[in-house]
């Protein structure tokens, strides 16, 4: 009985050392942002990581920072758990692994866009700003460790709308400046 727990002890001692490996792996990638290897973990984010988390959140009830958004080839409604930073003039999210994940080009794309945060959603509207637009958004200071850690280049504010009605019947955005909250994710 005992080589069991014997042969258990070594498989988790195993799999923390390969999630170790991977962790101070993924933090190389985004760091120095080589392009082969940032390609390779953008589609094991997207194709992998995300949907896994996405069920783990829903499974486990973790209140998880997501950004929903539309595609911009395909028109399909995505949902992506991201690093997110609430803020009085709205939500700032890094692009860390660079400028070019569907994600980005996506909200480039079509800004309008949906932010589920503290377990509430928000209608927003995406705008691309630089990393010294950010700080100052974020009253003074990188909202996270990872705006200077991984050296992000560019980075989206996601402003909240309100619908106010309009003239005739229909409604008309507006953005609204109400602090969201102050915590981060």
């Amino acid at each position: 009985m005992s080589s069991v727990f014997k042969k258990a002890g070594l498989g988790l001692a195993v799999l923390m050392s390969l999630l170790a490996a991977l962790s101070t792996g993924m933090v190389l990638i985004l760091r120095y942002q080589p392009k082969t290897p940032v390609n390779a973990t953008r589609k094991v984010f997207g194709r992998v990581l995300n949907p896994v988390w996405m069920r783990l959140s829903d499974r486990f009830n973790l209140d998880t920072a997501v950004v929903h958004h539309v595609g911009r080839k395909s028109g399909r409604e995505y949902a992506t758990p991201l690093c997110m930073v609430s803020t009085p003039e709205g939500f700032i999210v890094p692009a860390a692994c660079g400028p070019n994940t569907d994600w980005l080009a996506n909200l480039k794309a079509t800004a309008e866009s949906k932010v589920t945060y503290n377990r509430a959603t928000h209608p927003t509207i995406a705008e691309v700003i630089d990393l010294q637009q950010a700080i100052r958004y974020a009253g003074g200071t990188p909202g996270c460790d990872c705006w200077t850690q991984f050296r992000v280049k560019e980075l989206v504010r996601l402003r909240p709308v309100t619908q106010t009605s309009g003239h005739a019947g229909g409604t008309e955005a507006q953005t609204t400046s109400e602090p969201i909250t102050t915590a981060s994710t």
